[in-house]
């Protein structure tokens, strides 16, 4: 095992390694520790996202706002948790992990709010120390997994309950969990995908799959 530093986004800005002293702020869940500022990046990426769901769920495409806040929160949650699950993943191994706005992704992500293309990228998490093949890979893979089991939940939630006023929106949320979990897991370029695939060709088919599945279902029914 060897010390490098391995970003989950090479995009990013490397991570400050002296952030390990830095004072954090613990979840009552899970351990999972954040640093004052990576809850500052968190809060804005949150700000951000819930503009691009916002502009995308407007009232024309849903019947009441309520339905409209609903898929929103359902599109901001997919993204801020996919991006929580890879930090508890490379904390779980005793790496550093933050999530970090991206400038240019951010900026991105703002202008989609008031255009028709959404891009969704307003940062990721960054992870530094000891990792191996092995970490890296399952850290990759913990996001999309974290988004199949949503689209999952959602799916199954709406076609069980058939709930008055929110079934668009667990409809919505679905596919778009689906969609997420899918894209990330193209092996190309800095997405999830390549990472698993390099780690493990079979995890790779099987959550491909599932994804797949999930998205071709959820988007069905809507």
């Amino acid at each position: 095992m060897r010390a490098h530093k391995q970003s989950l986004f090479s995009s990013m800005m490397p991570p400050d390694i002296h952030a390990y002293r830095a004072p954090y702020v613990r979840s009552s869940m899970s351990g999972i520790r954040f640093s004052p500022t990576e809850v500052k990046h968190i809060l804005i990426g949150i700000i951000l996202v819930s503009g691009v769901g916002l502009s995308f769920f407007a009232p024309r495409v849903f019947s009441d706002w309520l339905s409209v806040a609903a898929a929103v929160f359902f599109f901001t949650a997919g993204f801020i948790i996919h991006e929580l699950t890879h930090k508890a993943a490379a904390q779980r191994y005793g790496m550093w992990a933050e999530f970090r706005l991206d400038r240019f992704g951010a900026a991105l992500t703002l202008l989609s709010a008031v255009s028709p293309l959404k891009i969704i990228a307003p940062g990721a998490v960054v992870i530094a120390g000891n990792t191996t093949p092995d970490r890296v890979g399952r850290t990759a893979a913990a996001g999309p997994t974290t988004n199949i089991l949503l689209a999952s939940l959602l799916l199954g939630l709406a076609q069980a309950l058939h709930p008055t006023g929110l079934l668009e929106a667990m409809l919505a949320g679905a596919a778009i969990n689906a969609f997420m979990a899918l894209f990330n897991l193209i092996p190309f370029g800095v997405l999830d995908g390549l990472k698993v695939f390099r780690w493990n060709k079979l995890v790779w088919l099987i959550l491909l799959a599932f994804a797949a599945l999930l998205t071709g279902l959820s988007y069905l029914t809507l």
